[in-house]
């Protein structure tokens, strides 16, 4: 009985074990550049993922299904962060209420006939996080009931990272990462500005650049198979192939003749007063640094000759974050 007592006395004594102390995890912040939303369907219409993502805004294609997997383009939808206000994509229309999304009312706004853009109306609305969408209809491809129900369904989600599938390891210490094209991993953009607080132009519904849609809203250009355009690199929004102080880098999984690693530079034809330089990172790429005549030649080579390949093309899991790919004296940061 005693043993027993006492077997029952030291189960009973709680076990008092020291534990190491470890502070709270903090989540990393969120990068201006991380992708805010994913591609989502409503009944025949399909947003695509992020394509162009700024520092102010992202901007996504939105097809209808023709028929399974072939998809055309009707319309983009943006979606500007909280704090980042549309300021150039033609909000000074007439407006018109479209009822109620998240509880507070949506507008839909007339776009006045412009020379390069398709869209015809907008509608425009605040998420629950305070962020700002806005979504386009090309040439009444899209009923009001739609662009309701598409905006409806759209959701911000949890920020991740988006990738590229090269990093450049020097830029002018001036220049900033302002934006990125994601939407074609054998041929990705990225827009370097001098120190931007605002970059200067918007993803506009002006040029279309789908990711998954097989033709596109121009009757001339309907008929293709694939996008036509295919600059590269990819046109700026706003018909800025490069913006005043800035440059624009291309990276492409295609090896061009008479390359290699030492830059070769020239006055580019495209645009007045450019010049660009282009080099090969290894035997199957290809790096163009553009920019105007107000960034010195010199740095405008030094870039060209710090890109490098990084990652499986066809995996943008083994790509680095935009964070690591690029300096961090290139990161935009803001409180």
């Amino acid at each position: 009985m005693a043993a027993l007592l006492a077997v029952i006395a030291a189960i009973g004594v709680p076990q008092l074990v020291a534990r190491p102390s470890v502070p709270p995890v903090t989540p990393p912040k969120a990068g201006l550049l991380d992708l805010r939303f994913s591609g989502y369907r409503s009944g025949d219409l399909r947003v695509g993922d992020p394509e162009w993502v700024s520092i102010e805004n992202q901007l996504a294609s939105i097809g209808r299904e023709l028929s399974p997997g072939v998809y055309r383009s009707v319309g983009r939808l943006a979606l500007y962060p909280t704090g980042s206000v549309p300021h150039t994509f033609r909000m000074d229309g007439p407006r018109e209420s479209g009822g109620a999304i998240n509880g507070r009312e949506a507008w839909f706004i007339e776009v006045l006939p412009h020379a390069v853009s398709t869209a015809d109306s907008l509608l425009t609305w605040q998420n629950s996080d305070s962020s700002t969408g806005v979504l386009a209809s090309y040439e009444n491809r899209l009923s009001r009931t739609e662009m309701m129900r598409l905006a409806s369904a759209f959701r911000v989600s949890p920020p991740r990272p988006a990738r590229l599938p090269f990093a450049i390891t020097w830029v002018p210490p001036t220049m900033r990462l302002a934006a990125i094209d994601v939407s074609r991993p054998r041929a990705t953009t990225a827009v370097l500005l001098p120190g931007p607080d605002r970059i200067g132009f918007e993803l506009d519904p002006a040029y279309e650049q789908p990711q998954f849609v097989s033709s596109w809203s121009r009757p001339v250009s309907d008929s293709m198979r694939l996008p036509g355009d295919l600059s590269f690199p990819r046109t700026t929004p706003g018909n800025a192939p490069v913006p005043g102080g800035g440059i624009v880098i291309g990276v492409q999984r295609s090896f061009m003749p008479g390359t290699g690693p030492t830059p070769k530079c020239a006055t580019w034809a495209g645009q007045r007063n450019v010049r660009q330089c282009q080099a090969a990172p290894d035997a199957t790429s290809n790096l163009v640094a553009r920019a105007g005549h107000d960034v010195p030649e010199a740095d405008l080579q030094r870039v060209a000759a710090a890109g490098r390949i990084v990652g499986a093309v066809d995996n943008p899991g083994t790509w680095p974050t935009t964070q690591e790919s690029f300096p961090t004296s290139a990161q935009v940061s803001r409180d």
